[in-house]
């Protein structure tokens, strides 16, 4: 699957307007009624279906762009053909990249659904302002994994003077890619967490700047 953000963006963003206006119109009805319930249940559903997808289709972005940074971050390493010669320690590093990626995003994705879910029962205006927080915050989680990574690699450089990391890799010391490993998804915890924070804040403060404008 060869998918990037920008090229299932558009119909996302279709798909998620039209659930947030069938939660809008359940939430408008009067006395709460079964049809009202049933209406917005599906929008629900429907952001569900949408975070699923986004979720499926960054996952093959996700694993590209990881072993792109970690190829650029080891000089040009050609990660496929270490792998394909049995490079443990190449292996470890890859697929501690490709977890703390995954798992840096996947808090931008929580954040998006979220604030779709929290905002959009409050009306059409507010759903529309907790998909627009949520958008901001999921490209935000994008540039954030890469800058984590990126963060990680030159921390090690600088804490770990005397040994040449890059040689260690392709050299197949398995123990720096123990290391490195543990470490970047230890890192990728706590960054995921701040993601998520900063889609909070974002839906806060859109929705604090409409009340303010008077919208």
């Amino acid at each position: 699957m060869n998918t990037t953000p920008s090229s299932f963006r558009s119909k996302c963003l279709g798909a998620a307007a039209a659930a947030l206006a069938l939660t809008a119109s359940a939430h408008a009805e009067t006395g709460g009624g079964s049809w009202a319930a049933v209406g917005g249940s599906v929008g629900g559903l429907l952001l569900g279906v949408i975070q699923l997808v986004v979720g499926l289709s960054l996952a093959a972005f996700s694993i590209t762009k990881g072993l792109q940074l970690l190829s650029k971050l080891l000089g040009g390493l050609d990660i496929w053909a270490e792998i394909k010669a049995k490079n443990i320690a190449v292996a470890l590093l890859a697929a501690g990249v490709v977890i703390s990626y995954t798992r840096v995003i996947s808090g931008g994705i929580d954040a998006m659904t979220r604030s779709l879910f929290t905002l959009g029962a409050g009306g059409m205006l507010n759903g529309v302002i907790g998909l627009v927080a949520g958008v901001i915050n999921l490209f935000v989680a994008i540039g954030v994994a890469s800058f984590a990574i990126t963060v990680v690699f030159r921390v090690m450089d600088k804490l770990t003077t005397n040994i040449d990391e890059k040689a260690e890799f392709k050299g197949n010391n398995a123990a720096i890619g123990v290391v490195y490993c543990g470490i970047l998804i230890g890192v990728s915890s706590l960054v995921s967490a701040g993601v998520t924070g900063i889609g909070s804040g974002v839906s806060l403060f859109l929705g604090a700047l409409v009340s303010a404008l008077g919208l």
